[in-house]
């Protein structure tokens, strides 16, 4: 019997049944969830007052287009409460799924602004997925700049506890299953690429301190499941490039092949769950000997990623879409 909420997509078992009840050799069930992009209420007039009395560099003028574009650009901009309902409704058919813990891999808000932040950690709550035993979640590139750049502004650890720059943190979950946290983006201050004279944190960065920490943490990871959590991707032979591979403003993060090496010493099948590119990855999809894996930006494909571990500690991934 179909699932009243979800969909299924595909499974990395075709054995299975497609009715998405949690089988019973499961020893822990995750989701994750990527790039929901909550709007919010930007004050458009305020951002073309702000264009109009432009005395900055032509830089710092693309800025200001690039940030009109960003907020028009959402599927839901004017339709904002039915698309937190289409999240509410997301995270409680979880619940329905037997789902132990929610992992959401970045660009939780849209334009970085604090109602976006309250938006979704709303959600979060009433759906009680509110937790660190319950959630994890790490900040992406729309997370990490100010639409306003010249406005202070509240950051994301205001609303949401995650990981730092550079140095990688460590959750470990029921089972023998390490969750690595890894903040992909740039040191804007230190460490600008290019292409953020026009769109910030778009080409990320996995800096050495990650395959570092790897290499620190080999004896405490031993025997465990790792799953790696990143917001930039990793590859790029499973998109297609299109006008957003122009000037290389979607490549692949640095840094990822030293990621993936310190990955194989801890957990030689390790998952690396990611985000940021909204195209949906096959399945099946994987890096070396790494399963990898990209619902899709949840605003414009709605789907998700379900995990299961089984008490063979193998992983089987199962995409779900969301019904509307």
């Amino acid at each position: 019997m179909a699932h009243p909420i979800f969909r299924w997509i595909d499974c990395t078992d075709p054995t299975r049944p497609r009715n998405l009840a949690r089988p019973e050799n499961t020893k822990l069930r995750l989701a994750q969830m990527t790039d929901p992009h909550v709007p919010g209420e930007v004050e458009l007039m305020s951002r073309l007052r702000d264009i109009m009395g432009h005395r900055g560099s032509i830089w710092d003028f693309s800025h200001e287009i690039s940030a009109i574009g960003n907020e028009l650009g959402h599927r839901y901009r004017k339709r904002r409460r039915l698309y937190t309902n289409l999240i509410k409704k997301a995270l409680m058919g979880l619940h329905q799924l037997e789902v132990d813990h929610l992992m959401i891999t970045g660009d939780l808000s849209h334009c970085s602004l604090p109602i976006e932040f309250l938006e979704i950690r709303g959600a979060l709550e009433v759906t009680g997925w509110w937790g660190d035993d319950k959630l994890t979640v790490i900040p992406g590139n729309h997370d990490r700049f100010n639409l306003y750049e010249r406005r202070p502004k509240p950051s994301m650890e205001a609303f949401f506890d995650v990981v730092g720059p550079r140095t990688p943190r460590l959750k470990i979950l029921e089972g023998g299953v390490a969750l690595v946290e890894i903040d992909s983006n740039r040191d804007r201050v230190h460490d600008r690429h290019p292409t953020e004279k026009w769109l910030p944190n778009t080409v990320g960065k996995i800096y050495e301190e990650v395959p570092d920490w790897f290499d620190a943490e080999h004896v405490s990871l031993k025997g465990m499941r790792v799953l790696a959590l990143v917001h930039h991707h990793i590859s790029s032979d499973w998109y297609s490039e299109g006008v957003s591979g122009i000037g290389g403003l979607m490549l692949p993060a640095d840094g990822r092949d030293e990621m993936l090496e310190a990955l194989e010493l801890v957990d030689r099948h390790a998952l690396v769950l990611h985000g940021h590119k909204h195209d949906v990855m096959d399945v099946n999809y994987q890096l070396n000997a790494h399963p990898v894996s990209c619902p899709g930006g949840f605003a414009e494909a709605l789907r998700m990623n379900l995990i299961d571990i089984t008490v063979n500690d193998e992983a089987v991934l199962t995409q779900i879409e969301l019904r509307v």
